[in-house]
């Protein structure tokens, strides 16, 4: 049973290569928030650096964790580095559904037991993401 969602941040969150903010993927993250442990994992070099890219206070307000590779000291692919995260949101592993663009990096969270989530385009993934959390919520209603 999924509990957590973990979003990579260059390529889902924020396009880079358009220079904006995914704001449709901000809003499904915010629809989110109450119902599931949410969190940002990037390969960045320091939480400071993804604070820089957001409003003050938005990160906070929209993850419950936020995991940059540079403060840990390990970054994806690392099997640490999912489960590190998965620890910090208080779930296990099993229980997270991981987002990122990079489907090398999908693989490596399958390895430590995760579901993943390719994320392709906007409204191809987050239409998957709605889909695959209402398929869950109602298997376990049954």
């Amino acid at each position: 049973m999924i509990k957590a969602v973990i979003f990579d941040c260059f390529g889902v969150v924020l396009d880079v290569m358009r220079n904006f903010q995914n704001k449709e993927v901000i809003e499904a993250i915010q629809g989110l928030k109450g119902e599931y442990k949410l969190a940002m994992l990037s390969n960045v070099t320091s939480r400071r650096s993804l604070d820089e890219r957001f409003s003050p206070g938005t990160l906070d307000e929209l993850f419950d964790v936020v995991v940059a590779s540079g403060d840990v000291g390990f970054e994806k692919p690392s099997p640490y580095i999912f489960t590190m995260t998965a620890e910090k949101l208080q779930v296990q592993p099993e229980e997270c559904l991981f987002v990122d663009d990079i489907e090398s990096f999908c693989r490596a969270a399958e390895a430590v037991g995760m579901q993943s989530l390719h994320f392709v385009n906007i409204k191809t993934s987050l239409a998957e993401l709605r889909q695959r959390l209402t398929d869950q919520a109602e298997a376990t209603k049954v």
